[in-house]
């Protein structure tokens, strides 16, 4: 007798979960729940502890660090499912970093740019622009973007059609040095005309999120001296506990000026 396989049905809410930790690769229930807009946080553990038992996602939970929520990614499982839909990039996906190896750094790297996301889609309803946000996995293959790519491409368009767009790099708690080189980074890519010659678009604001104040401040002053009068390429510098504070905003963004301006 031939031995029936038993297929794991997923709801499409749980695909729309799968396709979240694709893009964010990391995220914590508290998040999930806003990002599918749903109220009934009881039923997204269900969908979450249903991806679980069939494998097809990863918890990582420490009863010791309650009341800190769980965190969620793909399993092998999850990243095959997701394969076959056509709206995802393969090669991407196959780069995703192994989910069974968890590195503190990475996973608050990511909760973070999930904190920002959720903040900047709420600072878009209340100003009621559409906000267009793409991480470092959907911009792979991008052509014409600075490498290596940044953690999120963002685009606030209002009803008009006038858009401002943005690059956010994250840094993690790195020597000043590579700071330093991702900046010089964004000058040689800004003097090149890449972006302005093959997108028709003013070139994107760069905001940069800084582990600390005292690194904000140092980065401030590095952009400062490099950064001439007449320049129109813009730097807001932040820091992630600002972020964490008062969300993703014009409060938390601080622009740097030229030396002599």
């Amino acid at each position: 007798m031939k031995q029936t396989i038993k297929r794991t049905t997923i709801k499409p809410r749980q695909k729309e979960i799968l396709k979240l930790l694709y893009k964010f690769h990391y995220l914590n229930r508290k998040q999930i729940q806003p990002l599918l807009g749903h109220k009934h946080h009881r039923l997204i553990q269900e969908w979450l502890n249903e991806l679980l038992q069939s494998k097809l996602i990863i918890q990582d939970y420490d009863n010791k660090l309650a009341p800190q929520p769980a965190i969620y990614s793909l399993d092998n499982k999850g990243k095959r499912y997701l394969k076959k839909l056509s709206e995802i990039k393969i090669k991407p996906l196959n780069r995703i970093w192994r989910a069974t190896i968890y590195k503190d750094q990475l996973k608050a790297h990511c909760l973070l740019l999930g904190d920002i996301y959720l903040s900047l889609s709420g600072l878009a309803r209340k100003n009621k622009v559409a906000l267009d946000f793409r991480t470092k996995t959907e911009l792979y293959g991008m052509l014409h973007l600075i490498s290596p790519s940044p953690d999120a491409f963002f685009a606030l368009k209002n009803k008009a059609g006038k858009a401002r767009r943005y690059f956010l790099d994250i840094f993690d708690d790195v020597p000043p040095v590579l700071m330093r080189r991702r900046v010089k980074q964004y000058f040689e890519y800004y003097n090149s005309d890449e972006w302005q010659d093959n997108t028709g678009q003013p070139f994107p604001e760069v905001i940069l999120a800084c582990p600390n104040q005292r690194l904000k401040s140092h980065l401030n002053f590095f952009i400062q001296n490099k950064l001439s009068d007449d320049s129109e390429l813009s730097f807001y510098l932040t820091t992630n506990e600002e972020i964490e504070t008062i969300g993703m905003g014009p409060k938390a963004l601080q622009k740097v000026h030229s030396k002599n301006e």
